[in-house]
């Protein structure tokens, strides 16, 4: 998968999202200390390089699916002979839709995936060195409660691992009926066997959709996993800040700066969360 990846589109994607989020976290400032000026020129560098991360992003996505392309055609097209392609192994039909499927779900990772992997890393590095400066107090809130969030995204991702598993499986299995049925229709037709086949289509897509269902709950109780934790992290520095602030040991604005970056240190983790089933998905079409 790795050797796949366009290296410099990539860097382009990663170093423009982290220069958006530093335009963002010195927007911040000016928005705390009331520099206005300063302010309206951060967004506008900020909105810049976002676009610009975003369509290097698509780019990303977009070159890797046609190296991809590039190299099962060739797999597709050297694996065996002309002759003995539709007698061995998978048939020539199933094959090419196999490949098509696998090029589909492996773009996301690419595109979304890898840049918020690094985004992930990077950003909340950045927004623990400038509150290590701000508040102290906030800063250990932060190294604490984010060691919470990968440790949720291990034990589900395991569990979703094997849920895609079985999706794939089953998605395999109605593709290859549904080939099946297609190429012998004359045959199934000619022994009045049609009820039967659609009865056996039926049930092998009232499976391949139980499975894709078992999928969605858990890439829905990890959203929900990683909202509650980010939520109660962001709870637990406000109600630090605001009892600070109302004994009379902290300035208003240096607390209202610590609690306008706590949201942007979540942000990246819960993207990297959310992208983390697409990785799931492409490793299980992958192997």
């Amino acid at each position: 998968m790795r050797r796949f990846i366009p290296r410099k589109l990539l860097a382009f994607t990663v170093a423009t999202a982290c220069l958006s989020r530093v335009a963002l976290i010195f927007a911040l400032f000016c928005i705390a200390r009331q520099y206005y000026y300063e302010l309206i020129i951060l967004i506008i560098v900020f909105a810049l390089l976002h676009f610009f991360s975003q369509k290097f992003s698509l780019e990303l996505g977009g070159a890797a699916k046609k190296k991809l392309r590039d190299y099962f055609q060739d797999k597709f097209l050297d694996m065996m002979p002309v002759q003995d392609r539709e007698q061995r192994g998978m048939p020539l039909q199933e094959l090419s839709l196999h490949y098509m499927k696998t090029v589909d779900l492996m773009e996301p990772w690419y595109s979304r995936f890898l840049p918020s992997a690094f985004l992930a890393v990077i950003v909340p590095c950045v927004v623990l060195g400038v509150m290590f400066f701000i508040d102290k107090l906030t800063f250990v809130i932060l190294f604490v409660t984010c060691l919470l969030l990968p440790l949720f995204l291990f034990l589900i991702g395991k569990i979703a691992k094997q849920k895609s598993e079985a999706q794939w499986q089953s998605f395999s299995k109605l593709r290859a009926f549904f080939l099946e049925s297609l190429q012998g229709y004359k045959t199934i037709k000619i022994f009045k066997k049609v009820r039967e086949r659609e009865k056996d289509l039926e049930a092998a897509e009232g499976e391949f959709g139980e499975r894709t269902f078992a999928v969605l709950k858990v890439a829905f109780l990890s959203a929900l996993v990683q909202e509650w934790a980010g939520s109660l992290s962001i709870a637990l520095v406000a109600v630090s800040l605001s009892l600070r602030l109302m004994g009379g040991s902290m300035d208003f604005g240096t607390a209202f700066l610590a609690l306008l970056l706590t949201p942007e240190f979540y942000r990246p983790i819960r993207q990297f969360g959310s992208a983390f089933h697409v990785a799931i998905n492409a490793r299980v079409a992958w192997g």
